[in-house]
């Protein structure tokens, strides 16, 4: 109202109950948003859950009909061998880690989801067999190097099985992809 004018209290009990609406508002949307979220993540890793990826790879798979569609299946050998030597809890720590490294290794070219409890796939667009190839070799390479642990001893190597597809070269449609 200007400097020299002062609120009136009807003023003052309007702006009160403006702030109030937006803060439920602005509450409501983050609520919302977390919990989009989690519904489409998986809790331990932060990956893709299994339900989103295959809205994902759907949605992918349209959005690419005029190029190519990698998708990698990485499963991680004798997993259950390294939970029961080592704990559920390193186990669970090796899971994150494994997710940090793809997710660092493709960055904002691809997603990366937890498919089962040992086995994530990623999602590639624009990728060529080669490109795939290279990129899941250097994927099991450091996962291979998570065998040294901070104290300086070395647990059980982490090795791994991939598969590679690639639409429209090796699949006509998600499930073949897959």
């Amino acid at each position: 109202k200007g400097r020299n004018n002062k609120l009136k209290d009807q003023d003052i009990i309007m702006i009160s109950s403006i702030s109030a609406v937006a803060s439920i508002a602005i509450n409501n949307a983050h609520t919302y948003e977390k919990a989009y979220l989690e519904a489409r993540t998986d809790e331990l890793t932060g990956a893709l859950n299994r339900r989103h990826f295959f809205e994902t790879i759907q949605n992918e798979f349209e959005k690419n009909k005029e190029g190519s569609l990698a998708l990698v299946i990485i499963n991680l050998d004798d997993f259950k061998l390294f939970n029961q030597l080592y704990g559920v809890k390193m186990g669970d720590q090796a899971l994150k880690n494994i997710t940090d490294i793809i997710k660092s290794s493709i960055g904002q070219q691809g997603m990366v989801a937890r498919y089962s409890g040992k086995e994530f796939a990623v999602i590639l667009p624009g990728y060529d067999v080669f490109s795939v190839k290279r990129l899941t070799e250097s994927i099991r390479d450091q996962i291979a190097l998570l065998s040294k642990s901070s104290n300086g001893s070395y647990q059980k190597t982490i090795t791994i099985s991939a598969g590679i597809s690639i639409a429209p070269y090796g699949a006509k449609n998600v499930k073949e992809l897959i």
